[in-house]
């Protein structure tokens, strides 16, 4: 039996990976497949690869498609040797048109993965910035809260440790409309390699994430 491979596509801030944690947690043997994720993770494991993804962090550039699939490929390989998997949701990857190429030509490989298929998680950029900028985290722990739907007890601190809340430089609104604006400019070519927008499903991504959830799962199911 093949491994299901979901791309959840949408802009930053619009619940994709909240959504994906969700899954993950209530379906044995699916597994969310973080970008970020993937990159600590080669990073941590101390090779040639991870060195080269940490200097150019370090550096401030952007990975490099070319990078960006071999981190991915060298981690799905590592995630799926270890544990049973029946779907992986990519989230965060692919990113642009090629890395949509590069991913179609791994899961035709020998690792029973099937061709991947999308579920878009549609959004208004307004929306979007009025998400991201009230938006406070935890630096040590990753913890996050928002201003409004998810406020902390206490205003500035954290409800589990203390520590004091930070908004993340990349959740200012000029900020958050410029990664907006990438990926709608990398939106077109991507669902084009993957399908194109007949074989596409979309979700509502407005909306509390409980009714999200429930429209997420009928898009699965209609897959």
């Amino acid at each position: 039996m093949s491994i299901g491979v979901i791309v959840l596509l949408g802009a930053p801030g619009s619940g994709k990976g909240t959504q994906a944690k969700a899954l993950a947690a209530k379906n044995n043997a699916w597994i969310q497949i973080s970008t970020g994720d993937l990159f600590r993770a080669e990073i941590a494991s101390g090779s040639a690869l991870g060195l080269s993804v940490k200097d150019i962090m370090a550096s401030g550039k952007l990975v490099s498609d070319d990078v960006t699939n071999q981190v991915f490929e060298s981690q799905v390989k590592q995630i799926l040797g270890k544990r049973p998997a029946k779907v992986l949701m990519l989230d965060g990857y692919p990113r642009t048109a090629s890395q949509a190429e590069s991913l179609k030509l791994f899961c035709a490989g020998n690792l029973g993965l099937s061709q991947p298929v999308v579920i878009e998680f549609h959004i208004d950029e307004d929306i979007v910035v009025k998400r991201l900028s009230d938006r406070l985290v935890n630096a040590k722990t990753g913890k996050i809260y928002h201003r409004v739907s998810n406020p902390p007890k206490k205003a500035g601190v954290c409800d589990e440790d203390g520590s004091a809340l930070i908004q993340r430089p990349d959740d200012q609104p000029e900020t958050i409309r410029k990664r907006f604006a990438i990926y709608r400019d990398s939106r077109d070519g991507i669902v084009q390699v993957l399908g194109g927008e007949k074989s596409l499903k979309k979700v509502n991504a407005d909306q509390s994430p409980d009714q999200v959830s429930i429209e997420l799962g009928r898009a699965i199911e209609a897959l």
